[in-house]
């Protein structure tokens, strides 16, 4: 079954195993509903502290994108 883009956003966000951007997520975002890329930058973004973060949530984004297809993280650079 394929996720759809909410779920593999809401994947991605458990991962973090941070309950406090886990709340933040399901308080801003509408359960079942897609979730743009702007919105989705803009909310891991927030939660960053180092600019070289910004690899790691690009490649979630593709993983995303991909409908859940794990091979985009074995990609280089």
């Amino acid at each position: 079954m394929i996720k759809s883009n909410y779920d593999l956003v809401l994947e991605v966000i458990k991962s973090y195993e941070m309950e406090d951007v886990l709340s933040d997520f399901k308080d801003r975002f509408v359960e079942g509903e897609n979730v743009s890329e702007s919105d989705y930058f803009g909310f891991c973004c927030g939660y960053i502290d180092d600019i070289s973060e910004e690899y790691y949530i690009r490649m979630n984004w593709k993983y995303i994108e991909s409908g859940g297809d794990e091979s985009v993280f074995d990609e280089v650079g």
